[in-house]
């Protein structure tokens, strides 16, 4: 008993963090600011204290009470797997200095407004593009059936049914496509071609969703002589509104002497005897050049 540490361990501070969002940006060519962020990676000081799904509350030890500077990176789930998660890279992340006492929980972000994150139009490499693939508030269509499609997109603005716009945006209408009898396969590629980074560059496509039947999400590699059509991961069905970033690093690099490519998406009908519809809306294209 004489040989232990007879020291008092000090009560730490507590450091509780909601959640992260999008500030609003009414009118964004891209459509609405929907977002999921689903975990943080927490700095304290320059001190790296991990990842932590949100909401967390963790415990913060100090050699002193006092200001300290939080630093907070957002992350997702990437390709909608929970286990894959990591630093959206084209987000900002969240600085703020607070001061933090023992025994006492400190909520960041500040004034309780999660919404405080925006991309990264002036981060690491700059040059950021966030391309409109689809909104759904233009005139016309920019993603648009293709052949081997026997259905397409109609516009819905039942408030039931289409997206519900977050705080201070509006939101019109969101595509929906039908599958029945007759009506088994549902694909849509972006009437743009894009010239996308190689050498394992970051690709992402976002997307909100709600739908009866799994959508999967890929590109069209154009190379000379040979088009190539590329899954790169499955949504599964949902039965609310769904954000998630499919990154499409691994097909856009895997292919290095194509010349451009396009989005698509896709369902086919479920053998459930059974009415199935896909509903999407802000659909959008996010890397750097």
């Amino acid at each position: 008993m004489a040989s232990c540490d007879q020291e008092t361990v000090e009560e730490p501070a507590f450091l509780h963090i909601p959640s992260l969002g999008l500030v609003p940006e009414p009118g964004a060519v891209w459509g609405n600011t929907s977002s999921k962020v689903t975990t943080a990676w927490v700095e304290v000081d320059g001190i790296n204290l991990g990842a932590h799904h949100l909401p967390a509350t963790l415990p913060i030890l100090m050699d002193q009470e006092g200001p300290k500077e939080i630093r907070l990176y957002p992350g997702i789930n990437i390709n909608g797997i929970s286990s894959f998660r990591g630093i959206y890279p084209f987000y900002t992340d969240y600085v703020t200095t607070t001061t933090l006492k023992r025994g006492v929980t400190t909520t960041v972000p500040l004034g309780n407004n999660p919404k405080v994150l925006s991309y990264d139009f002036s981060g690491l490499g700059g040059n950021l593009v966030v391309a409109p693939l689809e909104n759904f508030e233009s005139v016309g269509q920019r993603m648009v059936a293709t052949l081997q499609s026997d259905t397409s997109w109609i516009l819905t603005s039942d408030p039931l049914l289409r997206f519900p716009a977050p705080s201070a945006e509006t939101n019109v209408y969101s595509g929906m496509a039908i599958l029945d009898t007759g009506l088994s396969r549902f694909e849509v590629h972006s009437m743009d071609r894009y010239v996308l980074p190689k050498l394992s560059a970051n690709v992402y496509v976002e997307l909100d969703y709600l739908c009866s039947v799994p959508i999967s999400v890929g590109v069209i590699a154009y190379r000379p002589g040979q088009i190539l059509q590329m899954p790169t991961a499955t949504l599964n069905p949902t039965k609310t509104w769904n954000h998630a970033y499919i990154n499409l690093v691994t097909e856009v690099s895997g292919v290095p002497d194509a010349s451009d490519f396009r989005i698509y998406l896709g369902s086919i009908k479920l053998a459930n005897g059974k009415l199935d519809t896909v509903l999407v809306d802000n659909i959008r294209l996010v890397y750097r050049p």
